[in-house]
C-alpha cells in the first residue's frame, strides 16, 4: 500500500486533508508502519498542490451560486415577476413633437404636483400644465 499511496502523492493531484486521513487509516489498519506513515505525510505535505484543494472549488461554487441568483432575479423580472414598480406619476418631460406627446389619461409629476392629461381623445398635448392648464387636471 505504501507504494500506491506514494505514487498518488507524486502525481500532486490530491486533496491534502483527504490523503492524510487515508494515510492514518492505513497506519491504523497496520498496512503501513510508523516510518512509512511519517514519510508519506511528509511527502504529501511537500507535494500538495493548492489548486487541487477544496478551497478554490468552494470559491467556484460560491461564485456560481451568486451567478445563478443574479440570473434568477433577471428571469423573474423578464417574466413579469417581482420588479420595481413604475412610478405612477413619472416626471414631466417636454415633448419634442406628436410622437412623444401626452394623451388623455397620461399621468405626470410637474413642479412637485401630480397631473392627469385631460386633452380630448385623439389630441396630442405638447404643453406643460403651466403653459396649457386646460389639458391638465391636478390630482389632489
Amino acid at each position: 500500500m505504501y507504494e500506491i499511496i506514494l505514487s498518488v502523492i507524486n502525481t500532486g493531484i490530491f486533496e491534502l486533508s483527504d490523503i492524510l486521513v487515508k494515510i492514518d487509516t492505513l497506519w491504523l489498519k497496520g498496512d503501513v508502519d510508523d516510518d512509512q506513515r511519517a514519510q508519506l505525510i511528509d511527502a504529501a505535505r511537500k507535494k500538495a498542490d493548492p489548486i487541487a484543494s477544496y478551497a478554490p472549488l468552494q470559491e467556484h461554487v460560491d461564485k456560481l451560486a451568486a451567478d445563478v441568483d443574479a440570473l434568477a432575479a433577471r428571469v423573474t423580472a423578464l417574466e413579469g415577476g417581482e420588479q420595481e414598480p413604475e412610478d405612477e406619476y413619472p416626471a414631466y418631460v417636454q415633448p419634442t413633437g406628436a410622437h412623444d406627446a401626452y394623451h388623455n389619461g397620461d399621468k405626470v409629476t410637474y413642479n412637485g404636483k401630480k397631473y392627469t392629461c385631460i386633452a380630448p381623445e385623439g389630441v396630442a398635448c405638447v404643453w406643460n400644465p403651466d403653459t396649457y392648464p386646460a389639458y391638465w387636471q391636478a390630482v389632489v
